[in-house]
């Protein structure tokens, strides 16, 4: 080890400034109010088809079993958390995800749920696929996802489903537009224009809220013809973001490298 006080220069990502933002809640539906969506949020409402219920015609007396309680099991990042920038005034994080949740019915049975691949819209219902059916203003009446949001307080979100097809839906995609008048430092416009400029978003305290409501009786044709009996739950999934804006730069100290290269003669 060297004994020699030398200047040492390092390169490291330098942090411009964060934000942290406490219990976010990315999994819900906008609110709406005759037909008008209010981009506020509520839980996402599941209608989460009774153990044994049939899809049948009217009336219906196969009830199955109701849902006693929702477990969720793991959050699965389909891919990491991206960012970008935009127009240089506000960093836009982007979460792709899945869940897997345990159900609980009051007949002491269970079953494996995964979000979105087991959702439909009530007029999509497919016994092969289906576990669980959302309000027409999460999924429509043509089967294609309503993008959610809450754009009445800053910073604006957006929830939504990724599809190929009717009954395929791959993963849900939450997006939060964070102004840079929210992080902890004023950032330079020569810092933004910096072509080393990175967002570094950090995800943490996952946490989730269940309410099981009351039977509910969900009508799957048109002319209300065939129906099956599901159970709603309320289901909220919330997490801290944490995003840091960092640029490349070059730190000079003083100091004793621990190893020298020595060359041999």
């Amino acid at each position: 080890m060297s004994d020699t006080i030398e200047t040492i220069d390092i390169l490291a990502k330098r942090v411009l400034a964060k934000v942290v933002l406490d219990d976010v809640q990315e999994v819900f539906q906008e609110n709406y109010e005759a037909g008008v969506p209010l981009g506020t949020k509520a839980p996402l409402l599941l209608y989460i088809v009774n153990h044994g219920a049939i899809n049948s015609e009217v009336p219906n007396t196969s009830f199955g079993s109701a849902v006693r309680c929702l477990k969720l099991v793991r959050r699965i990042l389909t891919e990491d958390p991206r960012n970008v920038m935009v127009c240089s005034q506000k960093s836009k994080v982007i979460i792709d995800f899945e869940l897997v949740l345990i159900v609980e019915y009051e007949d002491d049975t269970y079953d494996v749920l995964t979000l979105p691949k087991n959702l439909s819209s009530r007029l999509h219902y497919d016994a092969l696929i289906t576990k669980a059916l959302v309000d027409d203003t999460v999924i429509d009446v043509n089967g294609v996802p309503v993008v959610q949001h809450q754009n009445l307080v800053k910073p604006y979100e957006t929830l939504t489903m990724l599809t190929t097809d009717v009954n395929e839906y791959t993963n849900f995609e939450y997006t939060i537009t964070i102004p840079l008048t929210s992080f902890d430092a004023v950032i330079r416009r020569c810092e933004l224009t910096d072509p080393t400029l990175k967002s570094y978003i950090l995800l943490c305290d996952l946490d989730y809220d269940v309410e099981v409501l009351d039977q509910h009786q969900v009508f799957t044709t048109s002319n209300d013809t065939m129906s099956i009996w599901t159970t709603m739950v309320d289901f909220s999934l919330f997490e801290d973001i944490i995003d840091k804006l960092a640029i490349d730069q070059d730190v000079q100290i003083l100091g004793t490298p621990e190893l020298v290269c020595c060359e041999r003669d």
